[in-house]
């Protein structure tokens, strides 16, 4: 008898779906629960999850804070007159790549272990709208010093930047910093540490800032996909145990000898496997803006099966000739072509139903250790509904046709098939 898992999906992941605020969804062995993309929808998304709180004033706290007030109104930047939120921590953690667990440093929201169910990497998503006072506190609850950069957002004060001994000293071990910032320009944007940049952010210690427009195109669902590298060199299976700045191992991880020997790769911390598989749920005809952000130190190129991407924004700037509405004069691929550090933003209609393959073009990038399939790799799934009014993905049986068995670093490729 064919074994089928129950997954509740909330009704935000499957928008224009409001008959119920959930609905279940028969999916097949060998899956054990999806990895849907991160929800970036709406600055209530941020609250509902506990990752942040919103004041309906402008509650600057900081001389940061009240410089980039000023700045907004120099520039022209209309300021909404609310102030959101986010309070995090940093600390020490583990993360389960592929079934290999890395010691990580992360961000995460206040007195929280993780700020997303599949794990603590990435840090929450600071989601606010153009012209809001975004406060960001961050308490030192780890073994070393960190700051956090705000990196796109440009009314800031300097010395809310985060750079290390640049503009501001790090936040050292039980410390607090509080850092205040007006959200503009509209669209993708990140934060990470900027003490050891290359050593913290190899670490974990990242996340994404979207900031919201009332002009922006209307879309069903907006969604977000962080692209990352490992080396399994530094998990745990391989006897890695980073500790205090004195003594951690870690001043290898980052170092540009090192960069060669990544062999695991993830979409927002996870790594696909046929148990634990990356999703984007689809109905025909909606409207899906896809969000990538490259943290790695290696480029990809993202190639989407049956369908036309519009790229229209890039390090949070729209791309000519696109203005809030797409069109055949768009640019357009089938494919997001993203170096380290870049953020780019893409429309696509849901217009083929099935389930279709979303994945790194750098095909090794799509491999757990070596084995395909796994790794930067998603699947746009359809959804239909059955006789009863339940939701069931479109496609192929995955109980008569399984892709395989995730294989562990060490074990022969086709010894789990």
């Amino acid at each position: 008898m064919k074994r089928l898992l129950f997954i509740s999906v909330a009704s935000a992941f499957i928008l224009g779906l409001a008959a119920a605020p959930t609905m279940a969804v028969k999916i097949g062995l060998p899956i054990k629960e999806v990895r849907t993309l991160i929800d970036v929808s709406s600055v209530d998304v941020a609250v509902k999850a506990g990752h942040a709180k919103v004041i309906n004033k402008v509650d600057v706290q900081t001389e940061g804070g009240q410089w980039a007030i000023n700045q907004a109104k120099k520039l022209g930047v209309k300021l909404s007159g609310k102030t959101v939120v986010y309070d995090m921590d940093a600390i020490e953690s583990t993360q389960d790549i592929a079934g290999v667990d890395f010691p990580v440093w992360v961000f995460v929201p206040r007195g929280q272990k993780k700020a997303y169910p599949h794990g603590p990497v990435p840090g929450p998503t600071i989601i606010a709208n153009e012209g809001d006072l975004v406060r960001v506190s961050l308490r030192n609850n780890s073994k070393n010093n960190h700051t956090i950069h705000i990196h796109g957002p440009t009314v800031i004060s300097y010395a809310h930047d985060g750079t290390m001994n640049v503009a501001q000293v790090p936040i050292k071990v039980d410390q607090e910093f509080t850092y205040e910032f007006v959200a503009s320009p509209v669209g993708t944007h990140i934060y990470h540490c900027h003490v050891n940049a290359n050593e913290h952010m190899d670490m974990g210690l990242y996340g994404a800032i979207i900031i919201h427009s009332k002009d922006e195109e209307k879309v069903d669902q907006d969604i977000l996909a962080i692209l990352d590298e490992w080396d399994s060199t530094f998990s745990k299976e391989e006897g890695f145990a980073p500790t205090t700045a004195e003594t951690k191992q870690s001043v290898e991880v980052g170092h540009p000898r090192k960069m060669a020997n990544f062999n695991l790769f993830t979409i927002n911390g996870n790594a696909w496997t046929d148990e634990y598989p990356n999703v984007v749920l689809a109905q025909s005809g909606q409207k899906i803006r896809a969000r990538f952000v490259n943290f790695g130190s290696w480029p990809h190129n993202i190639h989407l099966h049956g369908h036309t991407l519009h790229w229209v924004a890039w390090d949070g700037r729209n791309v000519y000739p696109y203005n809030n509405k797409i069109s055949d004069i768009d640019m357009r691929s089938d494919s997001v072509s993203i170096l380290p550090g870049e953020r780019k933003d893409y429309i696509f209609i849901a217009d083929q139903e099935g389930r279709w393959v979303w994945h790194c073009h750098f095909v090794p990038h799509a491999t757990n250790d070596g084995v395909y399939h796994g790794g930067l790799l998603m699947a746009v799934v359809y959804l239909g509904k059955d006789e009863k009014g339940n939701l069931y993905p479109k496609g192929i049986d995955l109980d008569a046709y399984p892709l395989g068995k995730p294989v562990k670093i060490g074990e022969k490729p086709y010894d789990a098939l």
